[in-house]
């Protein structure tokens, strides 16, 4: 019982009218997806619940991101979406969850000026076993957590630097997080399939004024719980029907055809 965030349908144009005309909107949750493709011309067209009718989607400009199949047009949607403050983008391994969070936090900060500050949330977990004391600072001995972040930056790490001199982005652990309010903030939620509920719940809650959260994850992956019951998926299970709430579930690898036999 994973609530992934959308509907699909395969068809001809009268196979699609048809499902259409006899889909019952009082069965769908806002906000979330019919993905309709049509088998005549190859053409695949999405449409988002939004509480009341099926609207079209709204993406950000082709030149600054574009999604590569219709499940990511979908995430771009609902991120771009300023209405909606909660979304969770979940998916296997390369479907693009990480890339596509991290591109459309910059676009509300750097692109729009809707927010004025980035925040990386992770858990500092990760596999294998660990390397011992490391010594530094707390941000010398968490900053390889925050490579997936890193790596979506044009500039890497010199791009993080000069960011965060200008308080653009920063990055925190949810253990010192507790007691603080994050406003104009877009808080991204990396690996959060390493969440526990109650980290999941402080994280949520610290959102202030005008303030979203982009969490993205995959349960087969998390180190906590490789099973539905992932914290990650309940939550989505939860929250799905709230306005302000949107899922979505990428399931393929656009990483590589390397990557895409070590997946599977």
């Amino acid at each position: 019982d994973i609530y992934k965030g959308y509907l699909e349908f395969s068809g001809s144009a009268e196979d699609i009218s048809e499902y259409l005309n006899d889909l019952d909107l009082d069965s769908l949750y806002p906000n979330e997806y019919i993905i309709l493709h049509d088998t005549d011309s190859g053409k695949s067209t999405e449409m988002r619940f939004d509480g009341k009718a099926l609207v079209a989607l709204r993406l950000p400009e082709s030149s600054f991101l574009k999604a590569k199949n219709s499940l990511q047009r979908c995430a771009l949607d609902l991120m771009k979406n300023t209405d909606i403050d909660i979304v969770a983008v979940l998916g296997t391994y390369g479907s693009g969850k990480s890339f596509l969070s991290t591109q459309m936090a910059l676009y509300h900060v750097t692109e729009k000026g809707n927010q004025s500050t980035v925040l990386g949330v992770r858990e500092p977990t990760g596999e294998g076993a660990p390397v011992g004391y490391l010594k530094g600072t707390l941000e010398d001995k968490t900053r390889n957590f925050f490579l997936p972040i890193v790596q979506q930056l044009k500039g890497g790490e010199f791009e993080l630097d000069a960011m965060r001199q200008r308080g653009v982005i920063d990055t925190a652990i949810p253990y010192y997080m507790k007691g603080t309010t994050y406003n104009n903030t877009i808080m991204l939620i990396d690996e959060a399939e390493d969440l526990s509920e109650e980290q999941i719940r402080l994280v949520g809650t610290r959102l202030g004024k005008n303030s979203r959260i982009f969490l993205s994850g995959d349960y087969g992956q998390s180190l906590i719980n490789k099973t539905e019951s992932n914290p990650l998926v309940k939550m989505c299970n939860v929250l799905k029907g709230n306005k302000t709430f949107g899922c979505i579930y990428l399931d393929e690898d656009v990483r590589s055809e390397a990557s895409k036999l070590f997946a599977n």
